[in-house]
């Protein structure tokens, strides 16, 4: 009798199913239902990306969800993301940029497999030199002429991209030639459309970045098909993940950079 009231009290809604091993099993998969139901939602959303991996059991009661080597959070029902650094103010840790560290060790670990390379599962550039033919019409340039030069492919809706950007303001020594693709969403498609069609790229890509208004005027639509070919040509280079910085020898570099390393890195030196 104890062991009946139990079941009635823990679970009265299953009750009606008139078997415990139903119960069981619902409870079992619940977890898992819930990864796979965020990762569909999450792939319909974001149809230019692959979603590698969701896990619903973090510490920060949301859904982590790997998509190349960019890393976003979703609520259990999918509904809503986040897009940018988590961060643990007690323990004083970026758990983003950790956890981005643990896939990268993933990928180095399992790039040789008894001594043959083997494609790794989570991967955001297979280019190690790339030579970009796009025309300079699908970029935002900024510093035009300055003398370290540095070709980038960047979503307006990528934290990293963010934070990229944000240690470039007021730097005038990197010319830089960006190429803004859209494979975050429809709302990085949206931003994209908008800095293209501004007057003002550089400005417009800065608002992009910072929060500000994107000042453009008339039929931005016809930019649609140029943000398209920017994210084609990147995905046909192995650009899955953002931002991918290239020097001026061509040699790619798939992720964020501080300042100090980029700044090596772009004068052709080892970071």
């Amino acid at each position: 009798m104890h062991r009946l009231l139990n079941i009635r009290f823990a679970v009265p809604a299953l009750m009606g199913l008139g078997a415990l091993a139903a119960v069981g099993i619902a409870l079992t998969l619940q977890p898992q239902a819930t990864e796979a139901s965020v990762k569909r939602r999450i792939a319909e959303q974001f149809p230019n990306s692959t979603v590698s991996s969701v896990s619903c059991k973090t510490a920060i009661g949301l859904c982590e969800v790997v998509m190349g080597k960019n890393l976003l959070y979703s609520t259990k029902d999918g509904r809503f993301v986040v897009v940018g650094a988590v961060l643990d103010l007690k323990d004083r840790k970026d758990l983003t940029d950790q956890r981005l560290k643990e896939l990268a060790a993933v990928d180095a670990a399992t790039s040789k497999v008894g001594g043959e390379i083997v494609q790794a599962p989570v991967k955001a550039a297979t280019a190690t030199k790339l030579s970009v033919t796009l025309p300079k019409a699908n970029a935002v340039v900024h510093n035009p002429g300055a003398p370290l030069k540095m070709t980038v492919f960047g979503d307006y809706s990528c934290g990293y991209c963010h934070q990229l950007f944000a240690q470039l303001a007021g730097s005038t020594n990197i010319e830089i030639t960006e190429y803004p693709i859209a494979i975050l969403g429809p709302q990085s498609a949206e931003k994209a459309r908008l800095v293209m069609c501004a007057g003002d790229r550089a400005a417009a890509a800065e608002a992009a970045y910072t929060g500000g208004e994107i000042k453009a005027s008339g039929d931005c639509s016809r930019f649609d098909a140029l943000i398209a070919e920017n994210t084609r040509y990147a995905q046909a280079n192995g650009i899955n993940g953002t931002p991918a910085i290239i020097r001026a020898d061509g040699t790619v570099n798939a992720g964020f950079l501080p300042l100090p390393d980029l700044i090596r890195f772009l004068e052709g030196k080892n970071v």
